[in-house]
């Protein structure tokens, strides 16, 4: 499992973080102060945006993309 503390400000945060889900195919948690949210639903993260100071926890994946994964949170990380 993978824990990155991220932030999601907006609509177009959420749906990178989706497409990231979908491209690798892994699946994980968003969690900040109570809300815990599929890094797949779309519609439900983004009526608790921001998520300013949120963590994800990551499952499901490959070794061989734990790389590629890095590279792509990079971009939304806190």
């Amino acid at each position: 499992m993978m824990n990155y503390p991220i932030k999601l400000n907006s609509v177009k945060d959420v749906i990178e973080l989706k497409k990231l889900a979908d491209r690798y195919g892994i699946r994980g948690e968003i969690s900040q102060n109570g809300f815990h949210g599929d890094m797949r639903s779309v519609i439900k993260n983004i009526m608790y945006l921001p998520l300013d100071d949120a963590s994800i926890e990551i499952d499901g994946y490959r070794e061989s993309q734990i790389g590629y994964i890095k590279e792509a949170i990079s971009r939304i990380s806190a």
